[in-house]
């Protein structure tokens, strides 16, 4: 879902590929950016299976359902009425055809896992750790003796609760890459918890901003 538009305008680009026989939808993370019109995709592609590791289902299934809840609050304050694209019991049906898997586990698309990697023919995929959420993964296909590999959203530092990201490190034919800052690198000195405390500070800037402009009092802590 389109993190800054609203209604039909937030969902993918589905016309692309209406018509074609969609066999399978790979889940990188719980992010409403990558799964949060996930029922939508389902409900249009009825016989597509779905793939994710089991994290990613857990999450993912709370934030659909609290999606469902600002959508019909949205309905409401912004007068956008297509909204909820859909519903609780919607999201309830989709997450029981959602199928979980490991990490580093190559599987067919048809769901088979393969105890020994030339045991699959056809297209296959494996889940690698990401290192962005808990549960995000990059993914790596292979068919017909080539490989692409996307990344999804990528973190290559340690997290407080999570491990950096740990990619395959064999030959990739076509990589595609998912970054906010892919084209620069991090400035000297750079840390995340750094980056963290300016990211925090600035959001109680606007707060106050925001509190100023409509007249509100602002605590101050002593």
């Amino acid at each position: 879902m389109h993190p800054k538009n609203t209604g039909e305008d937030a969902l993918p680009h589905l016309k692309a590929i209406a018509g074609r026989g969609i066999e399978a939808v790979l889940i990188s993370h719980a992010h409403q950016d990558h799964i949060g019109t996930l029922p939508v995709v389902m409900r249009r592609f009825p016989s597509a299976r779905v793939f994710m590791t089991e994290t990613t289902a857990e999450i993912g299934s709370v934030l659909l359902h609290n999606s469902v809840n600002v959508m019909t609050r949205q309905r409401e304050e912004i007068g956008e009425m297509s909204y909820p694209l859909f519903t609780h019991r919607e999201t309830d049906k989709a997450s029981e055809r959602w199928r979980w898997c490991p990490l580093r586990q190559r599987i067919s698309i048809a769901g088979e896992r393969a105890p020994q990697p030339r045991t699959l023919s056809g297209l296959t995929f494996e889940f690698f750790d990401a290192g962005h959420v808990l549960g995000s993964t990059g993914i790596l296909l292979r068919a017909e003796g080539q490989t692409v590999f996307y990344t999804g959203d990528v973190n290559f530092n340690d997290q407080t609760i999570m491990e950096a990201a740990a990619f395959p490190e064999e030959k990739i034919d076509v990589l595609i890459i998912e970054c906010t800052r892919g084209d620069h690198a991090n400035p000297a000195g750079w840390t995340r918890a750094a980056e963290e405390r300016r990211r925090r500070s600035n959001t109680g800037f606007r707060a106050g901003q925001n509190a100023r402009s409509a007249g509100d009092a602002l605590p101050v802590p002593p």
